[in-house]
């Protein structure tokens, strides 16, 4: 079939015949769905994981093959491109078709600048596949709140835990700051031990942020003080058969919890929830010097030749919390985003242009190019040393750039051959994706550095909004800037056609 295809592009459409577009294409995205396809089976998750005994990324294993398919693809779609150059033969060719040819190299390159982009989007489609994005969030929200009450750190005893009422309208416990060596806080105007349960932080996820967080302690406090218990018993509850639905194990029920845990008014006296069965490894030389063994709350075990501290009580937290993580972060923090794919938009923009800058001059003037600029790039690195200032290396670069376009415009015009035009044409094509960015990020560093040299606050600085638009906007230019150079690729490619009718030297 591809043969007949390839057959009637001959006759009809040489160009494509000449790209191998369509083989290309078709392998490339059979290869991108297998990639997916990987990744949906490394999204699975393993709710009885945690950070400590997670082993299974392939992630890495997966990049290296996803490089060297893309290097090999690219060496083998090469030798059959090159091996009809349609400048030596007796295609027609207008104005546009260089930048068509151009098109087909780009709309390649980026299907093979996507292997790891399909292996991540795969991969997150699985793990966002458990649950939809506002059951993730409900669960979450439980989990969140009822780590509370599990082994975990208490809040900072001596900063003000302030949080603005514009912001959130409930009141939020504060350390007594008059004293620092008091030793309580206060929540709804009482005074409660630092190492009062009320003190206590919770496990976050990306689903909430710091107001969110503190909004779920302020309920949690307030169903304590106020002895609402049936409401801490349905979280529990709630939470438990979220475990249990995960087939993870706990070796207290609801009831038991809260007994364990509820010792009102004061909350000091109360029992410690293992995040896990098994604690950290036992060693008795950790418990010398003043420090005491926990052996109201925890017990030692020994398995082989190694002794582990146990949880009298444990809930599964450390394994919820893990694997809720990711489904989390696959909702607000994904892989595959704006950002990440403009890496291999950008990766593809650099192979089509590197491409088709061998096409329209030749191997010898290629590899040239490579070397002058390797030389160049070593001048300028010890003009840089030498003259000690940061934007040295930058600004040479982009004077580079410039008189590499202006010779060739000269060339093009007032020249019957084109002398050394081929190497700056090269430089040209190279440049043309990095010039505007190369502009944008040092204009923003100038900025920043007259802010500072004039001993301004950052943000009173006169700069500041300039700076902070064009951060804040970084990546929507660098969007535009490929549209940029769409538009410059439009124009260069009739100008290089009429450069190829130029004389040799």
């Amino acid at each position: 079939m591809f043969k007949n295809i390839q057959k009637q592009l001959l006759i009809k459409f040489p160009l494509l015949w000449n790209t191998r577009v369509v083989p290309m294409t078709a392998i490339l995205i059979v290869l991108n769905l297998v990639f997916f396809f990987i990744g949906w089976i490394e999204g699975k998750l393993n709710f009885s994981e945690n950070g400590n005994n997670y082993y299974s990324n392939n992630d890495g294993l997966v990049i290296f093959f996803s490089v060297f398919i893309s290097l090999l693809l690219i060496i083998i779609w090469l030798a059959f491109y090159f091996k009809n150059n349609s400048f030596k033969s007796f295609y027609l060719k207008n104005n546009f078709s260089l930048f068509k040819e151009w098109c087909i190299l780009l709309f390649i390159s980026f299907l093979i600048s996507l292997f790891t982009v399909s292996f991540y989007f795969g991969k997150e489609t699985r793990v966002r596949s458990y649950f939809s994005e506002i059951e993730a969030i409900k669960r979450c929200e439980i989990l969140s709140k009822a780590s509370f009450f599990v082994e975990g750190s208490f809040s900072n005893n001596y900063t003000n835990d302030v949080v603005s009422p514009a912001t959130i309208p409930v009141e939020v416990v504060q350390v007594d700051s008059t004293n620092m060596n008091a030793g309580f806080i206060h929540f709804n105007g009482k005074k409660y031990s630092t190492l009062s349960l009320l003190n206590k932080n919770l496990n976050s996820y990306t689903f909430f942020n710091y107001e969110s967080d503190s909004i779920h302690k302020k309920t949690i406090k307030t169903w304590l003080v106020k002895q609402q218990k049936d409401s801490i018993k349905k979280l529990f509850k709630d939470y438990l058969n979220i475990a249990k639905e995960h087939h993870l194990k706990a070796n207290i029920n609801e009831n038991e919890w809260l007994n364990l845990i509820y010792n009102y008014p004061d909350f000091e006296k109360f029992k410690l929830i293992g995040s896990d069965q098994k604690g950290e490894y036992y060693y008795a030389d950790n418990y010398r010097n003043g420090n005491v063994f926990d052996r109201e709350n925890k017990y030692v075990a020994t398995i082989g030749n190694q002794q582990y501290e146990y949880y009298k009580y444990y809930v599964p937290e450390s394994k919820l919390h893990f694997n809720y993580n990711k489904i989390s972060d696959s909702w607000m923090n994904p892989d595959v985003n704006f950002e990440t794919l403009l890496i291999a938009i950008y990766f593809a923009f650099g192979i089509s242009l590197l491409i088709f800058s061998f096409r329209v001059t030749s191997g010898k003037s290629w590899l040239i190019s490579v070397v002058c600029l390797g030389v160049l790039g070593i001048l300028f690195g010890i003009i840089s040393i030498i003259i000690s200032w940061d934007y040295t290396f930058p600004i040479l670069m982009i004077l580079t750039i410039l008189f590499s376009i202006i010779y060739f415009i000269i060339t093009l015009y007032k020249s019957k051959s084109k002398n050394i035009s081929s190497l700056m044409v090269n430089i040209m094509l190279w440049s043309i994706l990095g010039l505007f960015p190369l502009f944008y990020f040092i204009t923003i560093e100038i900025l920043k550095d007259i802010s500072y040299d004039n001993y301004l606050d950052y943000s009173r600085s006169k700069y500041y909004p300039a700076i902070q638009f064009m951060k804040e906007n970084s990546i929507n230019f660098l969007y535009f800037n490929l549209l940029f150079v769409i538009l410059k690729m439009v124009l260069l490619s009739s100008k290089i056609k009429q450069w190829r009718g130029l004389a040799e030297n």
